[in-house]
């Protein structure tokens, strides 16, 4: 049976690139969560990852994508221009993962599974204290960041991550799906529930990764939320075997809504997405926080 289904899978043999860019300085702000940047190379190669025995297996009518990660984040209290965080604030703390990934899509029965194994570092040997410094001495508005001695302490991270998302919804120009997943390790041990809807003009969700040279024009609008429940946080309560290195807050918020919107735009194997998240406080002294984002994926 177990090659059966092996042989019958549909493996992507397109070269994709995807990267995503955050930032709140869009709203005039640098904390909490100041800026990330993740990288996906979608190649055929990939199957071939010894780390895809431990991904989600996949049906008989998938279409399989298989891609290299790479996700760098970084972390700030509110006070950003002083030396010693003030107060009961967020942590210092950045962290630097590379991982391999697997989405399988099944149009037949409207399902998209995605699981992903990242390793990784977190501390000053993820250089977010040197990303963030060299970012600002190339922007005239934004002055040194003093408190990155403080940071949380260098630290190994291990993470799993599955997600499973299934269509409610769907005509020619309305989709409304719904999904679970959740995280296992460092720096992010969590469980998700959520909805999302779109609306305008595009291609089944399910059919394939978005981008797909047999449809010229795409562009559609969207809303997406979760419910959070978190059981830990690394860039806010520190690593798990160096502990007591940097300033870190052990405790944290259990449950956490999280909102996204915006738009997209694709144009053959072009894919341009602009959009906005929202957050409530992950701790019990934060505040809420929003960032921006901009997605370009390009297919070859």
């Amino acid at each position: 049976m177990f090659s059966s289904v092996l042989f019958a899978q549909k493996v992507n043999q397109e070269l994709i690139f995807e990267l995503k860019v955050d930032n709140d300085m869009t709203f005039f702000t640098d904390h909490y969560y100041s800026n990330g940047v993740e990288l996906k190379v979608y190649a055929a190669f990939m199957k071939k990852s010894p780390l895809n025995f431990i991904l989600l297996p996949h049906g008989k009518q998938s279409k399989n994508y298989y891609s290299l990660t790479l996700t760098h984040k970084i972390y700030t209290p509110i006070e950003i221009y002083v030396p010693q965080v003030k107060g009961i604030d967020h942590p210092y703390a950045s962290y630097l993962l590379i991982g391999s990934q697997k989405e399988s899509f099944n149009n037949r029965s409207r399902y998209k599974l995605t699981s992903a194994l990242e390793i990784g570092v977190m501390g000053p040997a993820s250089g977010g204290g040197y990303f963030q410094n060299t970012l600002h001495r190339n922007i005239s508005i934004a002055d040194h960041v003093e408190g990155w001695d403080t940071q949380v302490g260098n630290d190994f991270c291990f993470q799993y991550s599955a997600m499973i998302e299934k269509g409610i919804v769907n005509v020619s120009w309305f989709e409304l799906n719904a999904y679970v997943g959740g995280k296992l390790g460092i720096p992010h041990t969590e469980a998700q529930v959520g909805g999302y809807f779109r609306v305008g003009k595009f291609d089944d969700y399910f059919r394939h990764i978005g981008i797909d040279s047999s449809t010229k024009w795409q562009l559609w609008f969207f809303v997406a939320g979760d419910l959070y429940f978190v059981n830990y946080n690394a860039a806010i309560q520190g690593g798990a075997y160096n502990q007591g290195v940097g300033r870190t807050i052990p405790f944290i918020n259990s449950s956490i809504w999280h909102t996204r919107f915006g738009g997209t735009l694709v144009f053959k194997k072009l894919k341009l997405e602009i959009g906005q998240e929202v957050i409530t406080p992950t701790f019990p002294t934060a505040l809420w926080h929003r960032w921006a984002y901009a997605s370009l994926m390009i297919g070859f």
